[in-house]
């Protein structure tokens, strides 16, 4: 199926579901830190750990809807993309920045759920290989600071040619997501590309 828009959206409209990472999880664990007791620190992460999952699945899952989404770009030849917020940035290592700080969360949070709540938590391996799939997409990209047009994307090394039945989908859970903001849906079609 055909995109119907003449101009090519970046964004489908993901951004405003989305809540900034870095600075949630840099305010949250400010205040877990305030405290100097531990039953107080423990209490504090109980109340944020939910929170916390929830910020760190939404991520994954808009990574995974970002690739997604580009694959079905791809499938419009030579279409101007607009709304590319990044288009005439400078791409250098800090464009990595926040991929890698949610790859070293997704880390991190199982071993403060253990040492705070002794609970495990498990990041599951689909999701640190979308983590890896989304920092390649943005590296070969190089970040998007140049794109302006849909032939111009480049896919990670080894994806597999998507019928358009799949492509379809896509565009099925991406409007869903529109919707709804639930970048979890994603999870559902990661056998596209994973």
């Amino acid at each position: 199926m055909k995109l119907k828009e003449e101009n090519i959206k970046f964004d489908p409209g993901f951004i405003i579901h989305l809540q900034a990472f870095i600075p949630t999880v840099e305010d949250i664990y400010g205040k877990i830190n305030r405290f100097k007791n531990f039953g107080q620190k423990r209490n504090m992460f109980k109340n944020y750990y939910p929170k916390l999952k929830q910020l760190l699945d939404s991520y994954i899952g808009f990574y995974l809807g970002c690739v997604l989404w580009a694959i079905v770009l791809k499938q419009e030849s030579n279409k101007p993309v607009i709304g590319n917020l990044c288009y005439g940035g400078v791409y250098d290592e800090d464009t990595l920045f926040e991929v890698d700080f949610v790859k070293g969360f997704a880390e991190q949070l199982p071993k403060d759920a253990k040492y705070y709540l002794n609970e495990i938590y498990e990041v599951k391996d689909y999701e640190n290989k979308i983590l890896d799939l989304y920092r390649e997409f943005l590296a070969i990209n190089e970040g998007f600071v140049t794109l302006q047009n849909t032939d111009e994307i480049k896919l990670p090394t080894g994806m597999k040619d998507l019928s358009e039945k799949e492509i379809d989908k896509i565009q099925k859970v991406v409007e869903e997501v529109i919707q709804d903001g639930s970048f979890e849906k994603f999870y559902e079609i990661r056998d596209f590309v994973l």
